[in-house]
């Protein structure tokens, strides 16, 4: 058979066409397979030992991930260093997203230490999931009913009782030192490393105090075993009806830590729209909702801008306290 010269059109435009449609083909799988993240487990890498509230948070994130979004995770605990062992495990690791770290508000004030040997810049801090307040928390057989009497105490035997909470020059020591410029008294502080501990050492009267997130001891502040004597929020909270605040007892404090969750900087966008598009998911479910009130926390919900200039502000205006309590120069 003859090729004309109109065959040979008809035949090179059937190619061009098959050209395009093999190079259409392509490209689909392509950005299919950027839009499949994750193709393999993820893990969460939880900066704080078991048992602890942000371990809980962490779980629960954990297990809503895999229920709403289909995801295969795995929790991995991290406790030491003020979140730096958690930090360096996921700067040790690919900028690809299937590393999520699990952190809290005292990342800045372990940047501002140096105890973190990083820099905000060095994060995409992608959403703040939960914010708490702190609380000055005894045992309910203690002598002291109300953050007055603690306060009176205090002056009148400066560091004479043993006061802790989680880590060294973090959020919850931020909040006593608020506590003693306004209460004109001094004390100790007694750090952990995991908040969990924080409970065991109250329940076992290592601690005669503690400032710490409500939900570090829910099951034992429910049942009545521990009493929470202040909290730091501006009005009482729903969850807290009964624990009147810092305010309404006359000392002006005021503060919340967040949790949430922050990846490598670098880390691609297609894959930080896909945790954020997950993180949807699992804000938006009945399980969630359910969670953050039983566990009494607020949901700020910040995403990437607005959480990564909260931190902004956080560390610029932690300084001070650092520096008075001689954590940097």
């Amino acid at each position: 058979m003859s090729i004309t010269k109109r065959t040979f059109g008809a035949r090179m435009a059937g190619a061009a066409v098959g050209l395009a449609l093999a190079l259409l083909g392509f490209a689909v799988p392509a950005n299919s397979i950027a839009a499949e993240f994750p193709e393999k487990p993820v893990t969460l890498v939880v900066w704080a030992g078991a048992g602890g509230a942000l371990d809980t948070y962490g779980r629960k994130l954990a297990e809503l991930l895999e229920k709403e979004a289909g995801w295969t995770v795995k929790v991995d605990n991290r406790p030491g260093g003020s979140g730096a062992v958690g930090v360096s495990q996921i700067m040790t690791q690919p900028a690809d997203g299937y590393n999520i770290l699990v952190l809290t508000g005292t990342l800045t004030f372990g940047i501002a230490q140096g105890l973190i040997p990083f820099e905000l810049e060095d994060f995409r801090l992608l959403r703040a999931m939960q914010s708490e307040p702190s609380s000055l928390a005894v045992l309910s057989d203690s002598q002291f009913k109300s953050v007055d009497d603690f306060t009176k105490y205090m002056k009148g035997n400066p560091n004479g009782l043993k006061v802790g909470g989680h880590a060294p020059g973090g959020f919850h020591q931020y909040m006593l030192y608020q506590l003693m410029k306004k209460g004109g008294f001094e004390s100790g502080w007694i750090p952990h490393d995991a908040s969990g501990k924080v409970t065991l050492g109250l329940l076992g009267k290592h601690l005669d105090a503690a400032m710490m997130t409500p939900s570090t001891g829910l099951a034992q502040v429910k049942s009545g075993e521990i009493k929470l004597l202040g909290v730091s929020t501006d009005e009482r909270s729903a969850f807290l009806p009964d624990v009147p605040t810092f305010k309404e007892q006359g000392y002006d404090i005021e503060g919340a830590i967040w949790r949430g969750v922050a990846v490598k900087a670098g880390t691609p966008d297609d894959a930080v729209g896909a945790i954020q598009a997950a993180v949807d998911k699992v804000t938006a479910s009945e399980d969630w909702k359910k969670f953050q009130t039983e566990q009494f926390q607020d949901s700020p919900d910040w995403k990437e801008e607005e959480f990564t200039k909260r931190a902004q502000s956080d560390l610029a205006n932690q300084l001070e306290f650092l520096k008075a309590n001689g954590y940097v120069e």
